[in-house]
């Protein structure tokens, strides 16, 4: 609140108490050094005490009375606010439904509120309905224009305001914002080019979706921000990240996103895509086609042989990931590779590969208890036999030492 509404007042405010304190300790400092001295009688020492206190008490009662006051006033026109959206919400239903006018441009500020938490509320014919009556209101116009506002907050209500409304006609402002120097302005311009391309339908879809992931390359976002862009898309994301994986200059960061995106949505027809980046040459992005093969529960044959191999990786987190897509590789090429993953120097690899091996069925199993009697590291018999234990597959006393693991 302080943000949006009253801050030049309070800031004011906040400077003059604190001239007034810093102007007191001055003076009471003078007071008490003269004092010292025998320059000043007591008198007059004690005269700026009690003047100094006297300010300091009065800057107090300023500060709190204005905080008091403006939460008072706060209340009350939040209350009046509400009842004005509120009517105004009634319009716009009668307006969709075409039992009553539009509201006319220009729109007060409840207005457009009210029909920005409509569309976030509808779906299909009448959302559609709605976004055009936004249009025709001038709410995208009026959203474009405070784009270009030199007050941060000013832009980013604006930026809000787009995400919400996911109008055709506000994508491309919203795009080139994300070229923004300021970090937080390029995360909500994505966020709201995300969502107005995930309403998109049609001939222009393509197009929208080019614009985006041409936008998203240049866009430095942390890699889960940019992740939380590509799954707004919904609908879309599919084509999105078939573009960003198939593109040859994408950078790691998108890269990674990306290819979390595609475990994330469970999008098995962009296996492949996923496989062929489990050799990249950057660790984050070998993990990340890991882990989504893994979510995916598919390996593709040509990435078989390159997840096996990545169970020799020198990074863990990598090691980790490749046990788990493991499970989905056929058992006979995998079982003797995930074998002698079991003695990983890591316990999480020796985890993984453990419970990849349970997962390949009958001879996976029987690996698992062959490791647990005669793998030559302790660490993966204990392991070996935990996982056979833990999954109640095995009765304790078929392997020595079984109930100690436990």
């Amino acid at each position: 609140m302080w943000r949006r509404y009253g801050d030049v007042s309070y800031t004011v405010l906040v400077f003059g108490v604190l001239c007034i304190e810093v102007f007191g300790l001055g003076f009471l400092t003078v007071a008490f050094s003269r004092r010292l001295s025998g320059q000043a009688p007591y008198s007059e020492v004690e005269a700026v005490l009690v003047g100094a206190v006297v300010l300091t008490g009065m800057a107090l009662v300023m500060l709190t009375s204005y905080v008091l006051a403006y939460h008072i006033m706060s209340a009350v026109r939040e209350r009046q606010v509400a009842d004005r959206v509120s009517s105004w919400t009634e319009q716009w239903i009668r307006a969709i439904y075409e039992e009553g006018p539009l509201p006319e441009p220009p729109l007060r500020p409840e207005a457009e509120e009210a029909g920005l938490s409509l569309r976030d509320l509808l779906e299909g014919e009448e959302s559609d309905r709605l976004a055009e009556g936004l249009e025709r209101s001038g709410v995208a116009a009026s959203l474009i224009r405070r784009l270009g506002s030199s007050r941060l907050t000013v832009r980013m209500d604006a930026l809000e305001g787009l995400a919400r409304a996911r109008l055709p006609s506000t994508l491309g402002p919203a795009i080139r914002v994300m070229a923004s120097p300021r970090p937080v302005l390029r995360l909500m311009a994505a966020r709201a080019a995300a969502r107005t391309v995930a309403s998109l339908s049609g001939p222009g879809l393509d197009e929208a979706v080019r614009s985006f992931t041409e936008a998203m390359i240049t866009c430095e976002l942390p890699v889960g921000a940019a992740g939380e862009m590509l799954v707004l898309l919904e609908g879309s994301a599919p084509a999105a990240l078939t573009r960003l994986l198939m593109r040859p200059d994408t950078p790691p960061f998108l890269l990674r996103a990306a290819l979390d995106s595609v475990g994330r949505l469970r999008l098995v027809e962009l296996a492949y895509e996923a496989g062929t980046r489990v050799t990249h040459r950057d660790r984050e992005v070998r993990s990340a086609a890991l882990r989504a093969l893994g979510r995916l529960g598919r390996v593709p044959v040509r990435a078989r042989g390159a997840v096996l191999i990545a169970l020799t990786d020198d990074t863990e987190f990598v090691r980790v990931q490749a046990a788990r897509a493991a499970a989905f590789v056929a058992a006979s090429d995998a079982k003797v590779a995930l074998y002698e993953s079991l003695g990983d120097l890591s316990w999480w690899v020796r985890r993984a590969s453990a419970e990849s091996l349970l997962h390949l069925g009958r001879q996976g199993i029987s690996a698992l208890t062959r490791a647990a009697r005669f793998h030559p590291d302790r660490f993966a018999r204990e392991m070996a036999a935990q996982v056979l234990l833990d999954s109640g597959l095995v009765i304790p006393r078929e392997i020595p030492g079984l109930r100690g693991t436990a």
